[in-house]
């Protein structure tokens, strides 16, 4: 028996005959009633599907917090906006460290969807911090925000509908979701000029992609996000922080069946159209993309670094080092630390794209092993 999201696919694609992979996407992680990213199944934590680096430790936010105070040395009146709030951790460790040494934003803003995780979040917020709970906002839309200050976009880039594209008989078709024999299928269809003309935006002219039975991802929402996210930002810095590569790794010749995976249950798969609604559904970003849509706009792309070496430069050793743990607590956040900077965990796995606007401060997070060049 068909769920009621699967249903609502069938009768969609029945009526338009197939849609786009980014449509499929968008629709079984964020359709407002059944989407894995809207409904009241925890996706967070040990007991949901994945964990992500705020939950894993609260150091995660409490380095970030170090250039939000860098920052606002040269201007007191800053904002944070986090893109994807999460179960809250993010925000509840940088706030709970800004509080203890009085640098706090003017406003800490979150950007959510999901009424369920809105919920979390807020309880989770007045339990721990309920004096400054004033200082939160909820938004569900940025384009009446404007910005000055750290805009946080952690694990928020994998999760946007993409386009997949497979290269065949020196063709390139893109990727949509049929209907056949009672099951959803895939259906391959001719690219337009648009995709290839964005698609040299992607990989930056490092490859000619003239691999055969080549899969691989081309996010057309990056463009969108990017030029919202510089239409809000009068002054300061985002960072992208993700799992990815630039260009010239993102589309090896080895990497022939592209970037996507599924998660349910802590377990990956590669099947999008199975677990609807019930299993996350990511690819790794492409930074190199990312920041030529940048470039062209007021951006500037000031580092592309390891998830590693960001967290060091930002003090996360010395915050470590300062905190008065008992042995035992000692030991297991050792470990949680050991997750977020080891090359074979997060450390060299995710990738760390920072941008600036109207911004001339020496930016902590970047100062050493900055890999610019290999965008």
């Amino acid at each position: 028996m068909q769920t009621h999201l699967e249903s609502y696919l069938t009768e969609k694609i029945r009526r338009e005959g197939h849609i786009s992979f980014s449509d499929y996407m968008d629709i079984v992680l964020y359709n407002n009633a059944f989407g894995y990213y809207t409904n009241s199944k925890k996706i967070f934590g040990p007991k949901g599907d994945f964990v992500t680096a705020p939950i894993s430790s609260s150091l995660f936010g409490e380095a970030i917090s170090n250039e939000f105070i860098n920052l606002s040395e040269d201007n007191p009146n800053l904002s944070i906006l986090e893109l994807g709030g999460g179960d809250g951790s993010l925000a509840l460790s940088i706030i709970s460290r800004l509080k203890k040494l009085d640098i706090l934003p003017k406003h800490y803003i979150i950007l959510e969807i999901s009424e369920y995780l809105i919920t979390i979040q807020k309880q989770k917020i007045k339990n721990q911090l309920p004096d400054l709970y004033d200082i939160f906002e909820w938004t569900n839309v940025l384009d009446k925000q404007k910005l000055n200050g750290l805009i946080i976009a952690n694990e928020f880039f994998d999760a946007l509908p993409t386009e997949r594209f497979r290269i065949k008989n020196k063709k390139i078709d893109s990727l949509y979701i049929g209907y056949e024999n009672n099951k959803l299928c895939y259906f391959w269809k001719s690219c337009n000029n648009s995709f290839y003309r964005e698609l040299d935006i992607a990989k930056n002219n490092h490859e000619k992609l003239e691999y055969e039975n080549y899969i691989s991802e081309l996010n057309l929402n990056y463009n969108k996000w990017i030029s919202l996210l510089e239409g809000l930002l009068t002054s300061g810095v985002i960072f992208i922080i993700d799992y990815g590569y630039h260009s010239s790794e993102y589309f090896l010749k080895d990497r022939c069946d592209g970037t996507l995976v599924c998660m349910h249950n802590h377990t990956p798969n590669f099947n999008p159209l199975i677990n609807i609604g019930r299993q996350d559904i990511s690819t790794f970003v492409n930074f190199t993309h990312i920041s030529n849509i940048a470039k062209s706009l007021n951006l500037l792309v000031d580092g592309y670094i390891s998830q590693s070496s960001f967290l060091i430069n930002l003090g996360i050793l010395n915050i470590f080092e300062e905190k008065k743990y008992s042995e035992e607590q000692k030991i297991i956040e050792l470990n949680r630390l050991k997750n977020l900077l080891l090359p074979n965990t997060m450390g060299e796995i995710f990738k760390v794209l920072v941008l600036k606007k109207n911004l001339d401060n020496q930016l902590l997070s970047t100062k050493k092993l900055n890999h610019l060049h290999k965008l």
